[in-house]
């Protein structure tokens, strides 16, 4: 009896319609889930895969920072080293140009020394034609006017002797149009003589020269003293000034 009521029951078409349907969804859920199990088994190594590179990176980029934060020092290093090596050329070269300096110094003041009382020579033989006047003007007669003289203006021969009024040193030897051939002696202290109007100048630049020492001969005179004749132009400075050379002159 029972089992006629089963085998009438499966015969039953929605009953056999729900029992088609639970075992579709048992199968596909059974496929499913081998499916997803199988996917999940092969994405597990590309996981790891993308881990060990992820590990690799940072560790790569560890190493390189550290590469890197080592390079730095060594950077600076070689850097102050440069800069030590600069500091001490520059260095060298200021005491170079120190040593010069007191070198030139020590030249001019402790060889010559011109006291404020001290006389100084005539420098040539003859006579003043022109004295020193800086407080009114003098005429010159080549010019054909009056002027201010800076210096002594001694008439001499052509070819006599110019000497050394005092101890100095050869600054410098020029050509100047009014003066001719030129010679700065410095005296030391701030004080010098200019000789112009020279020629066959013995002398050279640097050298120093005793009080009476031959310098040069007169030359002929330049186109501003045609009318004076040849002449000795003889000045003296004071910090770079003119003076009156006669207020020395023995």
């Amino acid at each position: 009896m029972r089992k006629e009521k089963v085998i009438g029951f499966l015969k039953n078409k929605g009953t056999l319609g729900v029992l088609t349907l639970c075992l579709v969804g048992i199968v596909a859920f059974a496929t499913y889930r081998t499916s997803y199990e199988s996917r999940m088994k092969q994405q597990e190594p590309a996981a790891v895969n993308e881990t060990e590179k992820q590990t690799e990176t940072e560790a790569g980029l560890a190493a390189a920072g550290q590469d890197v934060v080592a390079e730095f020092p060594a950077e600076e290093s070689t850097n102050s080293v440069k800069d030590n090596e600069e500091a001490k050329a520059q260095q060298s070269e200021e005491e170079a140009v120190d040593a010069n300096v007191s070198s030139a110094a020590a030249i001019i003041e402790p060889t010559v020394y011109f006291q404020d009382d001290a006389q100084i020579t005539w420098p040539a033989a003859g006579t003043v034609l022109m004295d020193y006047n800086m407080d009114s003007t003098v005429y010159f007669q080549t010019l054909d006017q009056y002027k201010y003289n800076p210096a002594m203006i001694i008439s001499s021969p052509v070819g006599n002797q110019v000497v050394a009024s005092a101890k100095g040193i050869v600054e410098s030897i020029t050509v100047n149009e009014e003066t001719g051939t030129t010679l700065k002696l410095n005296l030391g202290n701030n004080y010098s003589l200019i000789y112009g109007q020279l020629k066959e100048v013995t002398v050279a630049e640097g050298d120093v020269v005793e009080q009476g020492q031959l310098l040069g001969y007169v030359s002929e005179p330049t186109k501003y003293y045609v009318e004076e004749g040849s002449n000795l132009y003889f000045q003296m400075q004071k910090d770079g000034k003119p003076v009156d050379p006669y207020l020395y002159l023995e």
